[in-house]
């Protein structure tokens, strides 16, 4: 049996699945330098975390559509993050909220767009349950700093 190639449209939905992914701000500020006072590493730890759970799903999105002959596209970061370096973690932080809100909305899009083609939206189911994780986690973070 020959396996169903997926539609270009749904190669085009998971790139976007991808780039959310790929370009997240946990994914820029993992590599920008925020100020982080002495003894609130474990925050950035957290973020890099989130990161780093990006960096599988993203692995698994960019299979997925290689493996129907695609080429996967991270796209870029939003230009309105570079001017976010250096800043203090903790307004940071209030923002990672606001975008992971954003990514979290954008991913509910994806799988109900990604509907007729199982596969592609289970993987996007997984990754809005991860995404709703990691709101939760970059939530907590800004409720303790306030606590």
């Amino acid at each position: 049996m020959i396996a169903t190639r997926m539609k270009a449209d749904t190669i085009h939905w998971l790139n976007r699945l991808l780039a959310i992914h790929c370009k997240s701000f946990p994914q820029y500020l993992r590599w920008s330098r925020p100020y982080v006072p002495a003894g609130r590493g474990e925050e950035m730890e957290a973020v890099v975390a989130v990161a780093q759970d990006q960096d599988a799903i993203a692995d698994r999105i960019s299979r997925m559509i290689v493996d129907n002959d695609a080429l996967p596209r991270t796209g870029e970061f939003p230009m309105e993050f570079t001017d976010l370096h250096d800043l203090d973690i903790d307004y940071l932080l209030l923002l990672a909220v606001r975008y992971q809100q954003q990514d979290v909305a954008a991913i509910q899009q994806l799988v109900e767009r990604l509907q007729t083609a199982p596969p592609a939206q289970a993987l996007a189911e997984e990754c809005l349950g991860m995404a709703n994780g990691h709101l939760d986690t970059l939530r907590e973070l800004t409720q303790a700093k306030s606590a």
